[in-house]
């Protein structure tokens, strides 16, 4: 059976994740400025390739493991939706997943590095595709939007936080039945993560808050590439 698993802050596959997200960026850049647009093309492909390919072989993995469970191995975290966005937004080339996943994949995926929680346990292989799939869904946004000049639209932000409040329902209906705790909406993380207070429900009325403000200050950071 799968136990949720906190990696230590300073450990090994602590540094791990930011390394991959360093190396993602460098390359991203290095491809986008010295090589032909279709090696990029090709590049990017790839890279949505792996990062969904990597997910769904961890998933199968944990299942020939015999470790499967409807109440734990779901992929329908908000960093398992991100990892489909890429892939769309990079292989696919659709525009409309860049929108939510500047938002989601940055915030789900910076919060997962600083406080690691492996919900497939403790395992090497599923440790190196948590940090390879979280630092990926913070690595893309940031390429499309500061290497290969993708633009928000003005309300963006509102937009992604709505699609992340119609999710809410659904994704906590289905883990009451079948007793999980998907996107954390009916148990803390373990996790000690200063921006988790309190217990149910208030700590999920602060990741609400915590939502907004997340996404108005990137959309502040990101305000040069805000269509006018």
């Amino acid at each position: 059976m799968n136990e949720h698993h906190v990696i230590p802050l300073g450990s090994f596959w602590w540094f791990m994740g930011w390394a991959l997200l360093a190396a993602q960026l460098l390359v991203g850049y290095g491809v986008s400025r010295y090589a032909s647009e279709a090696s990029r093309r090709r590049f990017e492909q790839g890279w949505g390739i792996a990062i969904l390919g990597t997910y769904v072989l961890v998933q199968g993995y944990v299942a020939l493991r015999g470790d499967y469970t409807l109440s734990n191995s779901l992929p329908i975290h908000l960093c398992s939706f991100s990892r489909v966005l890429a892939f769309l937004a990079l292989t696919l080339r659709k525009k409309w997943a860049f929108y939510p996943l500047f938002f989601w994949g940055i915030m789900g995926g910076m919060h997962a590095l600083i406080t690691p929680e492996n919900t497939f346990g403790n395992n090497p292989w599923t440790f190196a595709e948590y940090f390879f799939g979280h630092s990926s869904v913070i690595a893309v946004p940031i390429y499309l939007l500061a290497i290969r000049g993708r633009t928000l639209k003005k309300w963006s932000w509102l937009t992604a936080w709505g699609w992340t409040n119609a999710l809410i329902v659904p994704v906590y209906a289905l883990s009451w039945l079948v007793d999980g705790n998907y996107m954390y909406l009916r148990e803390r993380p373990l996790v000690a993560n200063p921006f988790v207070v309190g217990e149910w429900p208030w700590y999920v009325v602060g990741f609400e808050l915590l939502a907004v403000v997340h996404f108005l200050v990137f959309t502040a950071v990101a305000y040069k590439r805000i269509e006018r």
